[in-house]
């Protein structure tokens, strides 16, 4: 699964990139401008994700004494919160120095970035939903000069509730008119036409493309597919694809 990095999280929710590793760290050796803004990048990257788990702990410090506060409300209608306060104070105190750390983070990796070329060669990554880690990332293995094989990360696969992670689900071909999805699980189903492979409607761009894919193996394996090829689905159903 991609992006169970803070930092590389909140690169990708805030700038939509979407990296395996912190790549700034082949630059940190360098003796150059661009070498200084890796090392300040990587310790930037090291302070947020060390705040991360901070401010979790002092929220969850904070949510378990919330709790035990609601139980005597509700048993002795009393509100006795011992510690409250200075958890609450812990936990504000902590978002402040998060935010503060985010910003730096991001302005920092924009700053890197400026100067450094990320090549997607072969195989690329992309949110399905832009600045949305949430919905999961999309592994792109290029076929042939236009055409991407799209392997959905476990996060996307619980996301959009399909089960098939870390596996093809089909492929996005670009065309002059947008991007086109073919559905299927087995590359050999592509190449010979079989029925297992099923063609979906044309997006504007990359993401909805790959989105649909995932749509379409949410409905294939529900009650609501029915046998039913995606030239059969409502107009309702294939407006949904892309959502």
């Amino acid at each position: 699964m991609f992006l169970t990095d803070p930092a590389l999280r909140r690169i990708a929710a805030d700038t939509n990139d979407v990296l395996p590793e912190h790549l700034w760290r082949h630059d940190t050796a360098t003796v150059d401008p661009v070498g200084d803004l890796a090392r300040l990048l990587h310790t930037t990257a090291r302070d947020f994700t060390d705040s991360t788990t901070g401010l979790d702990q002092a929220l969850a410090r904070v949510s378990v004494l919330a709790e035990k506060a609601r139980h005597g409300l509700a048993v002795r209608a009393d509100l006795h919160a011992a510690g409250y306060h200075q958890a609450l104070t812990d936990a504000l105190t902590a978002r402040e120095r998060h935010t503060v750390l985010g910003a730096t983070l991001i302005t920092t990796y924009r700053a890197w970035r400026n100067h450094q070329t990320i090549g997607d060669g072969d195989e690329r990554h992309l949110l399905l939903r832009r600045g949305d880690p949430s919905q999961g990332v999309a592994t792109l293995r290029r076929a042939d000069a236009s055409t991407w094989q799209v392997v959905p990360d476990a996060e996307a696969a619980t996301a959009f509730d399909i089960p098939h992670p870390d596996r093809v689900v089909g492929e996005v071909t670009e065309t002059d008119q947008g991007w086109t999805p073919t559905a299927y699980t087995d590359p050999q189903h592509r190449q010979t036409t079989s029925v297992m492979a099923y063609p979906l409607p044309m997006y504007d761009d990359l993401a909805s493309a790959c989105r649909s894919l995932l749509r379409w193996w949410h409905l294939r394996h529900s009650d609501a597919w029915r046998s039913r090829t995606p030239a059969q689905l409502t107009p309702a159903e294939l407006e949904h694809l892309a959502s």
